[in-house]
């Protein structure tokens, strides 16, 4: 019985060490360690430039002379093009930002994307093909609407007009009504926004009475932001 048990160790000893023989394999091609040429290799959106002119609301001027189209942006229509501009100053003057040359992706040096952020606001529209995350930034701003999506524009690129009916004939009888005026709307100025919350008013979106770039502190477009404590 005990020659029985030492013959089963001994194979199986033997089937072990079999096993654990190492077995030469060739090296992958992808362990080949990188020149240094290709770790040289500039990347096609740098930070070091900033905005200094607005063209439209889809092209700036950088500093270093070139002009910068943002990708994924149509060209703004005769209706909203001033408010585009506007939203475009705003956001990106004087500011540094990241270009990327190949694909006309423009972004802010937080990361933000310049594109989403306008069509977000109202402040553009999508052309060509756009990516879903464009899709659902320009949804989310018809269904406010806001922007271009709002008055007067709503959504189209020109203003329709009509031609208005003749004046009544006047007669000796009927005098002219006098002339009359519209005021302006009195002009909301807000300090902080602490002040903002005391006038219920927060948080304040772009375009709205009050807003100011000073008050929206990652130039998203929302001012007095719940998430930095304002309700």
């Amino acid at each position: 019985m005990g020659g029985i048990v030492l013959v089963l160790f001994t194979a199986g000893c033997a089937t072990q060490v079999q096993q654990s023989r190492p077995v030469a394999v060739e090296k992958p091609a992808e362990d080949t360690p990188v020149t240094s040429s290709a770790s040289a290799t500039v990347p096609p959106a740098q930070l070091g430039i900033s905005v200094t002119s607005i063209v439209d609301g889809r092209a700036v001027m950088l500093s270093d002379g070139s002009k910068a189209e943002v990708g994924g942006l149509a060209q703004p229509g005769p209706c909203w093009a001033e408010a585009a501009g506007k939203f475009a100053a705003a956001m990106l003057l004087n500011q540094q930002v990241r270009y990327d040359r190949t694909t006309g992706a423009l972004s802010l040096a937080d990361g933000t994307d310049y594109a989403l952020l306008a069509l977000g606001n109202g402040a553009g529209r999508t052309a060509g093909t756009p990516t879903p995350a464009q899709k659902e930034a320009e949804g989310a701003a018809q269904r406010v609407p806001m922007g271009l999506w709002g008055a007067p524009c709503g959504g189209k690129e020109t203003l329709e007009t009509s031609t208005p009916p003749p004046p009544p004939p006047v007669t000796t009888t009927t005098k002219p009504k006098p002339a009359t005026t519209t005021p302006k709307p009195k002009t909301v100025f807000y300090a902080s926004c602490d002040d903002v919350v005391r006038a219920g008013k927060a948080p304040l979106y772009w375009g709205q009475p009050g807003y100011r770039v000073e008050l929206d502190a990652n130039r998203n477009g929302i001012a007095c932001e719940s998430r930095y404590g304002y309700r």
